[in-house]
């Protein structure tokens, strides 16, 4: 029963993104299982995934602290907060075209890596 609980439906957060897309990889259920998140995160993802027109997967979102050091985070990464999401890359965009489609949907923290984009909304700019 308790794990009923703990692992409920995913719930929808907006019109593309449910919760489960939020939740922690290791299975967790920290940050009520990805429906904890920051709203305005699941707005600029929203947003996004709007303005681009097609799906967006999300490699990471929320992740606990233990889960977190395990795949190397720094220990106030803002994945931690539910703050933060690593968006992968479309097919047929480049990674500064999805950077770009970041920042004109309002996320404060834009990272650039090979494999697509980390988004976050900390509340100021930030860029790597």
């Amino acid at each position: 029963e308790f794990r009923r609980v703990l692992f409920r439906s995913p719930m929808k957060l907006s019109e593309h993104f449910d919760s489960s897309e939020f939740a922690c990889k290791c299975g967790c259920g920290g940050m009520d299982n990805g429906a904890g998140v920051n709203p305005k995160l699941v707005q600029v993802l929203e947003r996004m995934r709007q303005y681009i027109g097609n799906p967006l997967v999300l490699s990471c979102a929320y992740r606990c602290p233990a889960h977190n050091a395990e795949v190397g985070g720094v220990s106030n990464s803002q994945h931690v907060f539910g703050t933060a999401a690593d968006v992968q890359l479309p097919e047929g965009m480049t990674v500064d075209e999805l950077a770009q489609v970041a920042e004109k949907c309002g996320a404060d923290g834009i990272g650039w890596y090979t494999w697509g984009v980390h988004d976050d909304v900390r509340g100021y700019a930030a860029r790597w």
